[in-house]
């Protein structure tokens, strides 16, 4: 049992790695591995030539059967959905490997529309550096099918996602600039930082206040965030934290988390603007954002 068990841990970080990325929530994450180590626990030890492939291959069949639950949830649910942060309350200046750009929130909105096989097979295949034999393996079809499930989900994210990158402190400078706008009520000045086609989702599930639908339009968002920021911005604190390795914000009510805010920036301006509310998504994060001053300031 000893042994059994230490095998196990020795694979749970990269575990929970995969099936997050599956699933978009720690909770569901944290449950599949716990199901996997079951599976692992009474698996017959001459059948298994390597714990790490019994165990990713255990995981990744189960989280193709929890997105179906998931997407269940999906049907039902109020307002947009976006997954669940992986927030940190630290300098986003500092990065750290397992919370890169491959876990980002806008990317992980994009696998969302994804089947459940098309998201592992491109998970495995971009993500964690699989060959098309093992991905074959692991959900059990042939290699010239797995080939067409990454083929159409890397052609899918390409359209959805920008060509190139913004870097850390371009999105922290203009996070900045735009939290600043929308306080001082520069309306202009806001229209200049999003794109004309940027959309803002926001994410409250029904059990906070937030826009039920996309917000689209560089002018629309601009105003919505005025009026906004004129309303609320005295009753809050608004923290830097990194949202899924990147820069984002925490919106404080009193000393509650309210709101996590990350911003997804295409060539020099704001494409998309992401804010989860839902409290069951919040939950996990624990601890005092960065305390800054308060935009207008």
């Amino acid at each position: 049992m000893p042994d059994l068990v230490a095998d196990f841990e020795a694979q749970r970080g990269y575990l929970l790695s995969l099936a997050y990325r599956m699933l978009g929530t720690q909770t569901d994450a944290e449950d599949v591995v716990q199901e996997a180590f079951l599976r692992w626990r009474s698996a017959d030890r001459a059948q298994v030539q390597s714990p790490r492939a019994f165990l990713s291959t255990t995981v990744t069949r189960l989280c193709i059967d929890r997105r179906r639950e998931i997407e269940a949830r999906k049907e039902s649910y109020v307002g947009p959905w976006l997954p669940e942060p992986i927030v940190e309350f630290v300098p986003p200046s500092l990065s750290r490997p397992e919370t890169s750009e491959s876990v980002s929130l806008a990317l992980l909105h994009v696998l969302e529309s994804l089947s459940p096989a098309e998201r592992a097979a491109y998970l495995l295949r971009v993500m964690f550096d699989y060959e098309y034999a093992e991905i074959a393996a692991v959900l059990d079809k042939s290699e010239p099918t797995c080939r067409q499930l990454v083929s159409r989900a890397q052609a899918h994210v390409q359209a959805e996602r920008p060509r190139f990158e913004a870097s850390a402190d371009e999105v922290q400078r203009i996070t900045d600039q735009f939290l600043h706008a929308c306080a001082t009520g520069d309306l202009d000045g806001l229209v200049q930082l999003l794109h004309d086609d940027a959309v803002m989702l926001s994410d409250g599930g029904g059990k906070v206040a937030a826009a039920r639908v996309p917000l689209a339009g560089a002018d629309r968002i601009s105003r919505f965030f005025v009026g906004l920021f004129k309303k609320a911005l005295p009753h809050w604190t608004i923290g830097e934290c990194r949202v899924n390795g990147a820069p984002g914000r925490a919106v404080y009510l009193g000393n509650k988390l309210d709101t996590v805010m990350v911003v997804d920036v295409a060539v020099g301006r704001i494409q998309r603007l992401y804010l989860v509310r839902n409290p069951d998504k919040l939950a996990r994060a624990v601890g005092d954002a960065i305390k800054v001053e308060s935009p207008g300031q």
